[in-house]
């Protein structure tokens, strides 16, 4: 009974397999030829193929480890550097740093790197982002308020604003992102909370409190964009960064923050200049207002340049001490480097001399490797539906794939290629599926293209049919046959078993009287 409902479960699976598998139209068929193996499916265009690629043409800096197993994916291209690992260390004297790798999204040094700490006026790097996000116009003109001058602490950097005057937005930035300016970030927070000059710019109560309200508002959509960037221990009150004990950030979050703003040319233009100038206006005529960077990794002629730095805002409180982040690139490489409470007062370096340190180590330590090229052949594959003079297709990667590893670590990676269409016809240039390297958690994946048209056999309908026909016909005799030679097995079956049971009781029989003849 088993072996007839064994019979016919399988009868009923192949049916199902011969009516989805070739529907009239054709074997859904795939050759991989560097494994010589088949892979057969339905027709449709979405049911997914994954092979191994272990004689992909990639770059030759990759040496591919052709395996048959998928679980070698994993590769370590060298433990991330902190002061607490052991296996790097750099001497930075500031309590708190953070080195990240702008190309390829990744930490590479750290210390402390998690602890909140005051950012001071990096702060203003997430204010300009705002800005630019919400104005478009940097020509459009912004009336500084009363508030956004007075409440600005004394011994605070200022841009010298009066309540009244108006600037262009990119005037506004300038001064706040090269001369440190709260004033100016004030006055941006409020013409962007308000979507305009739509507040009061007087000294009076109530336009304190609508400043109050604006300062607030901004803040909160400081901290909904720290947390779509992926800030973690990030928390605003203000624009500036003056000193509150409910403001405070961590040098990892804010390289996520530096990361973001560098994507920005504006903000990379604004960072990278070294001064900047207000109009004269009718509030003041003396003498033109003209600032200098603080960030001392740009200038030249200070002890403290960096050739490859190219930006981005420095800061400093008594609470926060000296801090910076600093962004460089060296050749296709990009660093974001971040230092916090830089103490000054003990050592006689600087906050720079901690950024070349991370910099010089990020650049040194770390290289891109090339996993494949836009356009270079991933996979040769046949079509066996396509003609014999377009059945053989060649992938192409559609874009570049590189990955950051250590300079003394060998890149040993096998890529999983998955194919989304394996039937003709296909079109030049048409995706058919993608090549993925899965390295250190990361997966650096982009999509195949094919090199040419391949154009579709044309088959008969009868043929599919008489094949399907013949097929019924051919199991349909098997499981008749299997039938008549089950019940044949069963009736031997049964005079074997009572051939055999009488054949016991006779020889009990004489065991019998032989026993009773031996007891006498």
């Amino acid at each position: 009974m088993r072996k007839k409902s064994f019979r016919i479960f399988t009868f009923v699976i192949l049916l199902n397999l011969i009516f989805s598998g070739f529907s009239f139209v054709g074997a859904n068929t795939l050759i991989n030829q560097n494994s010589h193996s088949t892979c057969f499916g339905t027709t449709t265009n979405s049911s997914i193929y994954s092979i191994q690629a272990k004689n992909a043409l990639l770059s030759e800096s990759v040496n591919l480890n052709a395996t048959n197993s998928t679980s070698q994916n994993v590769v370590d291209t060298g433990n991330i550097g902190s002061s607490t690992d052991g296996l790097d260390y750099l001497d930075i004297v500031a309590d708190a740093c953070s080195l990240y790798d702008v190309n390829s999204k990744k930490f590479l040094y750290g210390k402390n790197q998690e602890k909140q700490m005051y950012p001071a006026s990096t702060t203003k790097t997430m204010t300009a982002i705002l800005v630019l996000e919400n104005c478009k116009d940097l020509s459009a003109q912004v009336t500084v308020s009363y508030y956004a001058v007075h409440s600005v602490p004394y011994t605070y950097s200022i841009a010298n604003l009066y309540a009244g005057e108006t600037f262009t937005v990119k005037d506004l930035l300038y001064t706040m992102m090269i001369a440190s300016a709260n004033d100016s970030a004030y006055a941006l927070a409020q013409y962007v909370a308000n979507g305009g000059n739509n507040y009061p710019t007087d000294s009076s109560i109530s336009s304190k409190n609508a400043f109050n309200e604006s300062i607030q508002k901004f803040a909160d959509m400081m901290n909904e964009k720290a947390k779509e960037i992926g800030c973690k221990n990030t928390n605003f009150v203000n624009p500036n960064g003056i000193s509150n004990s409910n403001h405070y950030t961590t040098a990892n979050d804010l390289a996520l923050i530096g990361d973001y703003a560098y994507q920005n040319s504006t903000i990379r233009t604004i960072a990278s200049t070294m001064e900047c100038s207000l109009p004269n206006t009718d509030k003041y005529s003396d003498q033109q207002r003209t600032f200098k960077s603080t960030n001392h990794l740009i200038d030249s002629k200070h002890k403290g340049y960096y050739e490859y730095a190219n930006g981005l805002k420095t800061g400093y409180t008594d609470a926060a001490m000296s801090c910076i982040i600093a962004s460089a690139k060296k050749g296709d490489r990009d660093l974001i480097a971040v230092v916090l409470h830089y103490d000054t007062s003990i050592v006689s370096s600087s906050r720079e001399e901690d950024c070349k340190k991370l910099f010089e180590y990020g650049f040194n330590n770390y290289k891109n490797t090339n996993l494949i090229d836009t356009n270079s052949i991933a996979k040769n594959v046949t079509i066996l539906n396509g003609t014999k003079e377009t059945r053989n297709l060649n992938l192409y990667a559609s874009e570049n794939l590189n990955c950051l590893v250590k300079t003394n670590v060998a890149l040993d990676v096998t890529p999983e290629i998955t194919l989304t269409k394996v039937l003709a016809p296909i079109a030049k240039g048409e995706v058919v599926g993608t090549v993925e390297y899965k390295i250190d958690g990361v997966s650096y994946k982009t999509n195949l293209i094919a090199e040419h048209n391949v154009d579709a056999k044309n088959y008969s309908p009868v043929l599919w049919i008489c094949l399907i026909i013949a097929l019924i016909l051919f199991f349909w005799i098997r499981i008749k046959l299997s039938k008549g030679g089950n019940r044949r097995n069963k009736n031997r079956g049964g005079r074997t078993h009572h051939s055999k049971h009488a054949k016991y009781h006779k020889n009990t029989k004489n065991r019998f009287y032989q026993n009773k003849y031996l007891d006498y």
